[in-house]
């Protein structure tokens, strides 16, 4: 069964809606069947708010897993949004940083999202990842990580690509991957060509291979909307015109 959500959390959630308007959705391909990969820019918190509110199917969403748990959020929230401030006023964030852990705790529990575990707990966001789209639920995926692509991405870490090996060993089915662009200025989510999973590959030619076509996709997605401000994965960095 669905999880009800507490009621502090649906009250929030829409009174986050009123104030963050809707996005429109641009579809280049049809899709027609779910339990697919979405791979999105980050757009800082942009993204997951846009795919959280706004998605247009039933999803789950990979977040980090040092956002769930309690101990976890404050030293993960310094350094990965605050790293740049000012150390004058790290102070101020650092009690901040406590401040926000029990409202990640809480909202990450119900906002439909699969904890990404970077240690051998890996095997558990990969299982729950491939129990969801077996329940033909689509999962959107934040790759991007501190090296620098291009103006529009980060670069992406791969393995996240290793999800359509094991759900092709576990039921002989190809998992495709969407390339999504997220454009905070314009308000729109743009949904690209997918790119299917071989599973005759070797699965490093296939990391390579699938993480390239997303990237140059996802670019391409984000250069054909008019001009906007690019929002980048690092909090701290200056925004940019696309083109």
């Amino acid at each position: 069964m669905k999880q009800k959500k507490p009621l502090i959390f649906r009250v929030t959630e829409k009174i986050v809606r009123l104030i963050y308007r809707p996005y429109k959705i641009i579809y280049y391909d049809d899709i027609t069947e779910h339990g697919n990969l979405f791979i999105a820019n980050h757009a800082q918190i942009h993204g997951p708010l846009a795919t959280y509110l706004y998605f247009p199917f039933p999803k789950k969403t990979w977040v980090i897993s040092n956002m769930t748990k309690l101990k976890e959020v404050p030293a993960y929230a310094r350094e990965d949004f605050w790293r740049h401030k000012h150390w004058s006023i790290k102070w101020l964030f650092w009690i901040f940083s406590y401040m926000i852990a029990p409202i990640s705790v809480f909202f990450m529990k119900y906002a439909d999202t699969i904890p990404v575990y970077k240690d051998m707990r890996a095997h558990i966001t990969f299982r729950d990842t491939i129990e969801s789209l077996s329940n033909q639920t689509d999962v959107v995926i934040f790759p991007e990580c501190r090296k620098e692509y291009n103006h529009i991405l980060f670069d992406f870490q791969k393995h996240f690509v290793d999800i359509a090996r094991l759900y092709y060993k576990k039921h002989h089915q190809v998992i495709k991957f969407y390339p999504m662009y997220i454009c905070k200025d314009l308000k729109t989510i743009v949904i690209g060509k997918a790119i299917s999973f071989n599973p005759d590959n070797d699965i490093e030619d296939e990391r390579i291979r699938i993480t390239t076509y997303l990237k140059e996709e996802i670019t391409k997605l984000a250069l054909d909307l008019p001009s906007h401000k690019v929002i980048p994965y690092i909090n701290g960095l200056k925004r940019v015109k696309s083109k």
